[in-house]
């Protein structure tokens, strides 16, 4: 990602002494908006303070770009921002300057062709007898349902679900799909199981757990795909 978004965070704003004398402080709100994308959602119009995204993924959208961006609200949070940047270096050159633009300009019809997709595929997932839970914020059950609706202008296109089996069996599907690729980095129709690849500290995810980046490949092959890596873990 490129260097603002990765630099440490701002000094905290300071604001008058309490009754107390103590100084009070204000923490700046912060939001990593990469998979709304600023068609998605505008974390600066809700409130926050400053976004970052990484335009590696759904902004540039083809997988040859390593760039990131930080939007800042306030103008005097800009320049500092601007001034750390040009101490630590990280500007972006002209090519991934053509790169990044190259990929917004076609990102309106990826975000809603994808979030279309993901949408179905998770309604699918969940009826689906080897998958536990479906994480998808499209979905009327979904924990962040209601805040997402009346956040996002489209649901994303990135799901996740849990496998029925645990570990071994969140491995086995992503070892079986033919036409999605099993790797991280979320810009295309990619499959992943999270637990081996979190940190420490992150025991406590589902074994099974998948993460789905959808893609514009089609709704059905997509499909076809997950089923016949699903009914590996058939016992």
């Amino acid at each position: 990602m490129g260097g603002v978004a990765e630099q440490s965070p701002p000094r905290r704003r300071r604001h008058p002494r309490d009754r107390r004398g103590a100084a009070r402080v204000a923490a700046l709100l912060a939001v990593d908006n990469t998979f709304a994308t600023p068609l998605g959602q505008r974390p600066l119009a809700l409130g926050a303070d400053l976004v970052v995204h990484s335009a590696t993924k759904f902004l540039s959208g083809h997988s040859d770009l390593l760039s990131g961006v930080a939007v800042a609200k306030d103008a005097e949070l800009e320049g500092r921002l601007r001034h750390v940047r040009e101490l630590a270096g990280a500007t972006p050159g002209a090519l991934e300057s053509f790169l990044a633009l190259r990929g917004v300009r076609t990102l309106s019809v990826r975000l809603e062709r994808a979030a279309r997709t993901a949408g179905i595929l998770a309604e699918r997932l969940v009826r689906h007898e080897r998958v536990e839970r479906v994480r998808y914020p499209g979905l009327p059950a979904d924990p962040s349902h209601a805040v997402a609706k009346s956040q996002l202008a489209t649901f994303g296109a990135m799901l996740s679900f849990d496998v029925r089996g645990g570990a071994l069996a969140a491995d086995a599907v992503c070892a079986s799909v033919r036409l999605i690729q099993h790797a991280t980095s979320p810009r295309r129709s990619r499959v992943e199981p999270r637990t081996p690849c979190g940190p420490r500290g992150q025991e406590h995810l589902p074994p099974g757990l998948i993460r789905l980046s959808v893609g514009l490949k089609s709704l059905e092959d997509l499909w076809r795909d997950l089923g016949q890596a699903l009914a590996t873990t058939n016992s």
